[in-house]
């Protein structure tokens, strides 16, 4: 059955969302998996935490490229059984968003210190590899808490300054001038900023349910039918003939028949 107008917005925001979606999915595998298959890395910086992280964030996306896969389809399609699994997912996502979310509020701490552990490996396999990846991971880093690395004049040392946000020149040297990062995210990680973050991504993904919720109701709709044609009576005009036939039956004069007397 076609959509309504609104159900066709409603399709175009699951198809837009989908979109965005698979694209984030496929970022964070990609990024995930080279992280964790690069070579020349020693062991010492492979840690367990380090380990574990990375499986979260290949989990996470494949579920992301799952569901977004399914969302197309359904929504391509139009189908709603397809549909109804999409919304399912949606809604395991944004509870499992709105609970990761408590969670990292209450143990904000733990949770911040688990942060600042990731970015100081991410941060000593640069040192290292001097990668793009690694190169642009840490930028998000900096750029959110205006930091970087050991912060001062230890970046010029090490030579990594085309990554720190705050630097100055003395005699054509550049010289960092960021704070230090891992002070800065444990600190700056407060727990409302990080609650809040979660329950946004929880609310855009209830939003995206309740378009492909409205998507299946206008597909569960009854499809109107016409009511069937009943002729009132039989014509016996031929399609050629020019006289305009009567749907009225000929009336015949009554007999009358002679008693005798």
């Amino acid at each position: 059955m076609a959509l309504s107008g609104c159900g066709q917005i409603c399709k175009w925001i699951v198809i837009l969302f989908n979109i965005l979606f698979s694209l984030l999915g496929l970022g964070l595998l990609a990024g995930a998996l080279y992280l964790r298959l690069s070579a020349d890395i020693p062991g010492e910086l492979q840690t367990n935490h380090f380990i574990f992280m990375l499986g979260l964030c290949i989990a996470i996306a494949v579920v992301i490229l799952i569901t977004a896969v399914v969302g197309d389809c359904g929504s391509w399609s139009e189908n709603k059984s397809t549909l109804s699994v999409y919304c399912s997912l949606l809604f395991l996502l944004a509870a499992a968003s709105a609970i990761g979310g408590g969670v990292a509020f209450v143990n904000n701490k733990e949770f911040s210190s688990h942060v600042a552990e990731f970015y100081a490996t991410i941060y000593a396999q640069y040192l290292i590899k001097g990668d793009i990846i690694r190169a642009f991971l840490l930028k998000l880093f900096h750029n959110a808490f205006d930091c970087c690395g050991l912060g001062g004049t230890m970046q010029t040392i090490m030579g990594i300054t085309n990554i720190c946000p705050q630097q100055t020149s003395i005699l054509g040297i550049p010289i960092s001038t960021s704070s230090s990062c891992l002070s800065l995210i444990t600190s700056g990680l407060q727990a409302s900023s990080v609650l809040t973050f979660f329950l946004v991504i929880a609310g855009i993904l209830i939003v995206v349910t309740v378009c492909a919720g409205f998507i299946c109701q206008q597909l569960s709709r009854p499809v109107p039918t016409s009511p069937p044609y009943i002729p009132l009576s039989t014509s016996t005009c031929s399609p050629s003939s020019f006289t305009i036939c009567s749907t009225v039956p000929s009336f015949s004069p009554p007999s009358y028949t002679s008693v005798a007397e």
